[in-house]
């Protein structure tokens, strides 16, 4: 009796792992903005959201046009990512908020350094990225845990790059979280998926924060 039983139970145990190597848990992570504010330079807190997201004036914005960016040459990308991919899909990234302000009339340099919006790839502990307001404008991407992906349709594993650009640049021209799963402000991005339009909040918010009857920059 007490060898059937064992046999029983060693059938069970067999059937949970041979079942556990089938299940893809999802997970997420989330993407963080930083103000100036009583945050100085560290990020804000997961837990934090903007109870009134169209109160933005607080985070900063841009003033001068246009609004440069460029990667700093001390940026180190992960050996797996081509670097025309990742250059397409943050271009491609700024001209979709340019479409929504066409005075941003978005500028890329080389050096970064010089550049109103930093970006480089450094180690991020248990972020994917950080995006700082104005004026600080700096926008990092993580080269240590995240599994990047510039393809039409990212692994279950990976994060899109273009999806998580929007986010940080979204940071950077002054906007703060949402509280709209919807949005591309909204802070959390689950893996394999992808955000890559500007909702109607968004839009919204960065009109709300850049007065739409001023001069108009030049286009890309």
């Amino acid at each position: 009796m007490a060898t059937k039983f064992f046999h029983q139970l060693l059938g069970a145990f067999l059937t949970v792992l041979v079942f556990q190597s089938f299940v893809v848990k999802s997970r997420h992570v989330k993407s963080e903005s930083s103000g100036q504010g009583s945050h100085g330079d560290q990020p804000t807190s997961d837990d934090s959201f903007h109870s009134d997201v169209n109160n933005t004036i607080l985070s900063g914005r841009w003033y001068t046009f246009p609004v440069t960016y460029g990667f700093i040459s001390s940026s180190y990308m992960p050996a797996y990512l081509d670097p025309q991919a990742v250059a397409t899909a943050i271009d491609t990234a700024f001209r979709k908020w340019q479409a929504a302000i066409p005075k941003f009339a978005f500028r890329k340099i080389y050096p970064g350094e010089y550049a109103n919006i930093k970006i480089g790839f450094t180690p991020l502990d248990g972020y994917n990225d950080y995006g700082y307001y104005p004026p600080d404008g700096r926008l990092n991407l993580d080269n240590s845990h995240t599994y990047w992906s510039t393809k039409s349709y990212p692994a279950w594993y990976e994060q899109d790059l273009m999806s998580v650009a929007l986010n940080a640049i979204g940071h950077t021209l002054g906007l703060g979280d949402s509280t709209n799963p919807s949005a591309v402000m909204y802070p959390t991005l689950y893996d394999g998926s992808i955000k890559r339009e500007l909702s109607e909040e968004d839009m919204n918010r960065i009109h709300n924060l850049y007065n739409p009857d001023l001069e108009l920059g030049e286009p890309m």
